[in-house]
């Protein structure tokens, strides 16, 4: 009897080591990395250049918002998306980033920004500080928010 005792608490211990297991890789897999979450704001950046807006709208999550400074309000996905065809980007250089992870499913993505364009015949250049919310829904990553704070 104590032999089988013994036996069902190794397979216990077993049994629980291997689903502890599985949830650290599981929750690995939707850890932010900063790398790949670098990579994703600079696809954001160039789909709005190619004014790739399927793309542009599947990088956006549900709920998504975002500020300008000097803006009369937030935006959403519909307003992000349509901004496409009123702003013509024609160049852009993205450094300095930072993430911070808040858990397994949120990050903060800071990063300066320079870039210039064009919206209605006029000329537009800018040196910006990008905040971004970034949010694992689904099996990806997302931007939830963005806030742009003009630098002088």
């Amino acid at each position: 009897m104590k032999m089988t005792h013994i036996a069902v608490a190794c397979l216990l211990f077993l049994a629980s080591a291997a689903t502890a297991q599985e949830m650290q890789q599981a929750a690995a897999k939707s850890t932010p990395n900063a790398p790949a979450l670098e990579v994703k704001v600079r696809k954001v950046w160039e789909d709005f250049k190619s004014k790739n807006k399927e793309s542009l709208g599947a990088a956006l999550a549900d709920g998504f918002r975002e500020m300008e400074e000097g803006g009369s309000g937030f935006g959403d996905k519909k307003a992000e998306i349509a901004m496409v065809d009123e702003f013509e980007l024609t160049s852009y250089i993205l450094r300095d980033f930072t993430v911070k992870s808040f858990g397994t499913h949120a990050a903060l993505v800071t990063y300066l920004a320079h870039y210039e364009g064009k919206s209605g015949g006029q000329v537009a250049k800018s040196d910006s500080i990008f905040g971004e919310v970034w949010v694992h829904e689904g099996i990806d990553w997302k931007v939830l928010y963005i806030q742009e704070t003009t630098v002088k």
